[in-house]
């Protein structure tokens, strides 16, 4: 039984295209849940007090400090 292999229509290219330049190759071969998912967790830095793994949402919100040791030297608490 031959099978047949179908075509990318520029639409479809356009989207992997995209997911490629935002997760890499890698990533952009899985469904976009998946993706975001692991992006989301993934460790990409380390508190620079107590080194505690961050994630990205980590990072954007408290720079270089965990959210701990950002409260200790801002706030005090």
């Amino acid at each position: 039984m031959a099978t047949k292999t179908m075509k990318e229509t520029p639409a479809q290219r356009k989207r992997r295209q995209q997911m490629e330049f935002l997760y890499g190759k890698k990533n952009a071969k899985h469904p976009l849940f998946q993706t975001a998912f692991h992006v989301h967790h993934e460790t990409v830095r380390h508190c620079d007090y107590c080194g505690k793994p961050m994630t990205r949402s980590d990072v954007n919100d408290y720079g270089s400090l965990c959210e701990a040791c950002y409260m200790k030297e801002y706030y005090g608490k």
